[in-house]
Formats: structure tokens, C-alpha cells, sequence
């Protein structure tokens, strides 16, 4: 004699717990987070902005004060970049559920300190080393020390424009799939690094060694 069974009758089964629900998940996204944000404090500034590669015109002579073959993408830009991608991806914390899915708030949060963080440090760390370079016994040779404050203004815009990515996205965190969240900071960044080499010393030197115009 076969018994029937009845769907309806069928116990379902228990609901697969979310993943933002863990205790593990949570643990980890904030260790995540931690190493994101202490990185970006921390490393923003040396690891970001690339200045060590880029040659600089000195307003008080005529010229440049760094040998040009700095300009060149080296072993010693590729580890900066292989740092520095990394810890842009992990200030925006973890996924929720998928992949595919939103991330979390802590995640947003984060990234938005990152976002403030990275800007600092382009715009500040910059300012502090040129006011640290030229005392007050330095001459410059232009009116206006040309082209101090332009050279500054050109270096600092990937930093500038990578925390700004950052805010924007972390502002979005309910609307963007994360990883297109994580990956617009990191896309902006590199983009406008390379930009910046490809650009600095055909173009940008030969305008920052004459006179203003």
C-alpha cells in the first residue's frame, strides 16, 4: 500500500541563512575594512599619487630638477600600482548575498572615509612637500613662482579625481552592484595615472619650463 505524500504537507526547507547575517561575515568585512582604511590613511599619499615618477620643474632655475627617466612605468611603478589597487577594492567592504547584489552600509562608510582620505593626502601631502622644498631664503625665477603651484595642481588630480570616485560611490551603495562600486575607484585611478605619465613629459614639461604665458 503507497501513501500519497502531500507537497502542501511537506515541510520546507529552513532558510539559508543571509550572509550578511554571519558572525564570520561580519568579522571579516570588518578586518577588511580595518587594513582598507589604515592603508589609505596611511599609504594614500606615497602610493597614489606617484610623484617619485613624475619630473618636476624647479621655479627657481630654468630646467628640470628630476631626471626624466623617472617618468618611465617601471618595477618600481608596477608594485606601487599592485598595492595600491588592492587596497582601493577592500575599503569597499564586502558584497550583499552576491556578488551581483548591493554592498553593505559599514562598506559605504568606509569607502567614503577612503574617498576623503585619498583627496587629503593628493591635495595636502603635495602643498606640504613644496612648502617644506622652498624656504624662505628660495628665489623663485617667475613672478608667482611658475610653475610651483601649476606642477602641483596637475600631480594631484588622479588622487583628487580617485576620491572623488570614491564618495560618489559609496553614495551609491544601495543603487550599484558592488563590484562595479569597488571598480570605479580603481578604474578612475589608473586611467588617469597613465593619462597623467603619457601626457607629463611630451606635453605638460615643456609648458612648465618657460616663461608663464
Amino acid at each position: 500500500m503507497t501513501t500519497e505524500v502531500n507537497e502542501a504537507d511537506t515541510p520546507a526547507p529552513p532558510p539559508r541563512e543571509v550572509l550578511t547575517a554571519t558572525r564570520l561575515r561580519r568579522w571579516s568585512e570588518a578586518a577588511l575594512l580595518l587594513v582598507g582604511v589604515l592603508g589609505l590613511i596611511g599609504f594614500a599619499y606615497p602610493t597614489l599619487v606617484f610623484l617619485d615618477h613624475l619630473p618636476q620643474v624647479d621655479p627657481r632655475v630654468i630646467g628640470v630638477s628630476v631626471d626624466s627617466s623617472r617618468a618611465a612605468i617601471d618595477q618600481q611603478w608596477i608594485v606601487q600600482a599592485l598595492i595600491s589597487a588592492p587596497v582601493l577594492i577592500l575599503v569597499s567592504g564586502l558584497p550583499v548575498g552576491r556578488l551581483t547584489g548591493p554592498g553593505s552600509l559599514p562598506g559605504a562608510v568606509a569607502q567614503a572615509i577612503g574617498g576623503l582620505a585619498v583627496a587629503f593626502w593628493a591635495l595636502a601631502g603635495t602643498a606640504f612637500a613644496n612648502i617644506f622644498f622652498f624656504g624662505p631664503d628660495d628665489h623663485c625665477r617667475y613672478a608667482s613662482c611658475w610653475p610651483l603651484h601649476e606642477q602641483i595642481w596637475a600631480m594631484v588630480v588622479p588622487g583628487v579625481l580617485t576620491g572623488i570616485a570614491m564618495l560618489v560611490m559609496a553614495c551609491l551603495v544601495t543603487r550599484l552592484a558592488w563590484w562595479i562600486r569597488t571598480l570605479v575607484p580603481v578604474v578612475v585611478w589608473l586611467g588617469t595615472v597613465l593619462v597623467q605619465h603619457a601626457v607629463w613629459t611630451s606635453y605638460l614639461l615643456e609648458i612648465f619650463q618657460g616663461p608663464p604665458r
